[in-house]
C-alpha cells in the first residue's frame, strides 16, 4: 500500500511540473488545441503504466520525445523540431563563438537524434521503445524484456536489427555531421 501511495505522489509531482511543456509541445506539433490535449493525457496515461521502470532524471527528456512522436503521429507531415528551454537558457550577447558553435552543433546533434527516433517510430513502434528504454532510460535489458513482454533474447535481437536499421540509414549523415 505504502508503494502505491510513493508512486502516485511522485506521479502527481512529475505531472505538475511537466503538464505545460507536454501541452505545449503538442500544440505546437499539431496546431490543434484538442488534439493536444488528448496527446497530453496519453502521454501521462503511458507514463503511469511505466513509472516505476522510468528514471526519474530523465522523465522530462521521455515525456518530450513521447509527446512528440505521438504528436507526428497524429499528425505526419508535422513540422520536426524539438521544443526544449534548456537550449536558449543562459545564452546572452557575450557568449564566446566557441560556446556558440558548441551550442550550435549540440542542437544539430539532437534535432538529428530527433529525427532518428521519429523515423525509427515511424519504421516499428517496438524497436522505438525498446530503443528507448534500453538507451535513453537506461534500463536494463532485463528490466526492459519484462516491461515490454518479451525475453531477453528477443529483446536482443530487436536492438540488434534497430541498431543495424539506424546505422544503415543514418551512418553517411552522422559522419558529416560529426566531421562539420
Amino acid at each position: 500500500m505504502e508503494i502505491e501511495s510513493i508512486g502516485r505522489v511522485a506521479f502527481g509531482a512529475i505531472y505538475e511540473d511537466n503538464i505545460k511543456i507536454v501541452y505545449k509541445t503538442a500544440l505546437r506539433y499539431t496546431g490543434n488545441h484538442h488534439a493536444a490535449e488528448e496527446i497530453a493525457q496519453n502521454v501521462f496515461v503511458k507514463l503511469y503504466t511505466v513509472m516505476e521502470h522510468i528514471n526519474l532524471n530523465a522523465v522530462r527528456s521521455w515525456l518530450i520525445v513521447t509527446t512528440r512522436n505521438m504528436s507526428l503521429n497524429f499528425k505526419r507531415d508535422g513540422r520536426r523540431e524539438i521544443l526544449s528551454d534548456e537550449m536558449y537558457e543562459g545564452w546572452t550577447m557575450e557568449s564566446s563563438e566557441d560556446e556558440f558553435e558548441k551550442r550550435l552543433q549540440e542542437k544539430e546533434y539532437r534535432e538529428f537524434a530527433d529525427h532518428i527516433f521519429g523515423e525509427l517510430y515511424q519504421m516499428n513502434e517496438r524497436w522505438y521503445e525498446a530503443v528507448t528504454l534500453t538507451y535513453c532510460l537506461e534500463k536494463s535489458q532485463r528490466e526492459v524484456a519484462e516491461i515490454m513482454g518479451v525475453s531477453v533474447e528477443v529483446l536482443h535481437s530487436m536492438l540488434y536489427r534497430a541498431k543495424k536499421w539506424i546505422r544503415k540509414n543514418y551512418e553517411d549523415q552522422f559522419e558529416l555531421l560529426s566531421k562539420a
